[in-house]
């Protein structure tokens, strides 16, 4: 029989997250995107993202509504077992996403197969810039930069 985890540090660090959002940026893609031209096809980017805390205070539920229309809602949170966070995406084309994320200092990256973003929150926790980046067969191309400010 397990026992239920202590709340550490490693939980605590997602509070950074918590919060309603309202980012701005560019998106990024298109046939005409590649290595060479990587910022092709670049559309405006507007989103809300709401962020909170599941019962019990383990696990964090975001969930964002963009231009697009791109809808995510997102599971994050530390696995105290394989002692690394995790994240679990769905979104409104049908893909469901599973990342790794590690953080350093105020810099948090999330890492899989097909995407990868870094955010970086500013010293007072308001502001977030966010860059993720795709891979097609060439390597790895920006899908998308956007800053977040808080809202509340």
């Amino acid at each position: 029989m397990s026992t239920t985890p202590e709340h550490t540090e490693p939980h605590r660090a997602l509070e950074v997250f918590l919060g309603d959002w309202h980012a701005e940026g560019s998106s990024y893609g298109g046939d005409d995107q590649s290595t060479l031209n990587p910022h092709a096809g670049s559309t405006p980017w507007t989103s809300i993202h709401s962020a909170r805390w599941h019962s019990g205070h383990y696990f964090v539920i975001q969930d964002e509504r963009a231009n697009g229309p791109f809808d995510t809602l997102t599971l994050m949170g530390w696995d105290d077992d394989a002692e690394r966070y995790f994240a679990r995406s769905i979104e409104n084309h049908g893909f469901a996403r599973d990342y790794t994320m590690t953080v350093d200092a105020s810099t948090w990256t999330i890492t899989g197969p097909h995407e990868r973003a870094t955010i970086v929150f500013s010293s007072d926790g308001n502001t977030q810039r966010i860059s993720w980046e795709w891979r097609p067969e060439d390597g790895w191309l920006p899908l998308c930069d956007r800053t977040a400010h808080r809202i509340t």
